[in-house]
């Protein structure tokens, strides 16, 4: 039997959910799909005993005044503002990240400081040089040798690119407002510490991914369809007609809002489009992640937000530690971890058994030093498909192409990392929701 809806959501990821709760503030009604057993797609928040780990090291940043205060809202009050910096794992040293040339001069030779001091000062007369791909922008904010030493090692092993295949906004606008000569003054005079990035974000007291179910409870669960994985989209060229899931129910639409990945709307469409069009979307690829969970029998590893692990030998990108966003992530005698391991399909850690991950995770962490075998409480591995897009240079015009092809079906709308193949944080997600919304036109 054929159900209707106002607007049909696909995907219960961030995006999704932020237009089903800014559309049902309009007064529309709104129906979830959403493929897996749980909503909140890469931010959720899972239990394990009396432990609570987030899907990802997730913070809310307060960049657009509306969204901090809608979400503010929608937490009742259970949003706190977090102070904790963040740092890079260099050689069993900590080094500030962003980076600061203070923190530098205490773990690198005098010779690799003064060449970093010459390039940096011979950037300053680079004037209105177009930085064309991540490589270009990290050499331009840092100098080679800063960068070769902590950006881009990390950097590729993140993507599993080359930085100079990457485009510029995969920092995530982490490098964007940086200014060498302040830093140097730093350098020159300690006392005079230079604020580099906003290092403050908002986090709620039992992880991240109560905030989608803040959301999912105000839309009302009913709305919320799980299990409900998309397998065909009809149209007739103009308009979305009808979505069939993989269970065999079929659904008429009258509106959609996308949230998929961009290459699987393209081969769900019935018909499909130009070959062309099918085999541009099959070449745009994304980056998964594993997540290894560790319970530790300890109360505290560092006072970090996050740790980065620049070198290329290491599998580990990022750890970071979810008591350091909130007490109640942790016992209080007791810490935990959740270490990053990014991987694409078919290489060394993509055949590698969750077993072998941890135990892999387990033994670099112990070398390190970082804690001893008999630290270790419990562990889990969790894995994230989907988890970064890879945003190539050149690949500007295919997405483009892609992403207007999608939109000029009259009643679908595309929003989320994964369609727009673009680096959104949760504020952004948010103000682009409530935007979409406002244009919605039946």
């Amino acid at each position: 039997m054929k159900k209707k809806h106002k607007i049909d959501i696909l995907g219960g990821g961030p995006a999704g959910l932020s237009v089903a709760y800014f559309a049902r503030k309009k007064g529309y009604d709104i129906c979830i799909n959403e493929g897996s057993s749980a909503i909140g797609g890469n931010c959720r928040t899972i239990k394990m005993g009396e432990y609570r780990f987030d899907t990802g090291a997730h913070r809310f940043h307060d960049k657009i005044p509306s969204i901090t205060k809608e979400v503010k809202k929608i937490m009742g009050g259970d949003l706190s503002k977090i102070n904790r910096p963040s740092k890079i794992y260099f050689d069993g040293r900590m080094i500030d990240f962003p980076i600061s040339f203070s923190s530098v001069m205490k773990n690198l030779k005098l010779s690799e400081i003064l060449k970093i001091i010459t390039e940096n000062f011979l950037n300053i007369f680079k004037i209105n040089v177009e930085n064309k791909n991540f490589e270009e922008l990290a050499y331009a904010k840092y100098g080679p040798t800063l960068s070769n030493l902590f950006l881009i090692n990390y950097t590729e092993k993140l993507w599993g690119a080359r930085a100079n295949e990457l485009q510029t906004t995969i920092s995530g606008n982490r490098l964007k407002n940086l200014k060498i000569l302040p830093m140097i003054i730093e350098m020159i005079n300690k006392n005079r510490k230079v604020k580099h990035l906003e290092g403050s974000f908002y986090y709620p007291k039992y992880g991240y991914g109560t905030i989608f179910d803040s959301i999912a409870k105000q839309i009302n669960y009913q709305n919320i369809s799980l299990n409900s994985k998309v397998k065909k989209i009809f149209h007739d060229r103009k308009k979305i007609k009808e979505i069939e899931l993989e269970n065999g129910k079929t659904i008429e639409v009258k509106y959609i809002v996308n949230t998929l990945p961009i290459n699987s709307i393209i081969q769900m469409l019935d018909p499909l489009p130009s070959a062309n069009l099918v085999e541009r979307a099959s070449n745009l690829k994304f980056r998964n992640l594993k997540i290894c969970l560790l319970e530790l029998d300890f109360p505290k590893l560092s006072n970090n937000a996050s740790i980065y692990f620049p070198d290329e030998h290491i599998a580990i990108t990022r750890i970071y530690e979810p008591k350091n966003r909130s007490l109640q992530m942790a016992p209080r005698d007791k810490t935990s971890l959740a270490i990053e391991i990014p991987y694409t399909q078919g290489d060394r850690i993509s055949i590698l058994t969750d077993d072998e991950v941890i135990d892999m995770v387990k033994r670099t962490l112990i070398k390190e030093k970082l804690f001893k075998e008999s630290d270790v409480l419990g562990n889990r591995l969790i894995d994230i498909k989907n988890a970064y897009p890879i945003l190539k240079v050149g690949e500007e015009g295919n997405i483009r192409e892609l992403v207007s092809f999608l939109q000029s079906f009259s009643n679908q709308k595309l929003i989320g990392r994964n369609v727009e193949f673009d680096y959104l944080h949760t504020h952004k997600i948010m103000d682009k929701a409530k935007l979409l919304v406002d244009t919605i036109d039946f």
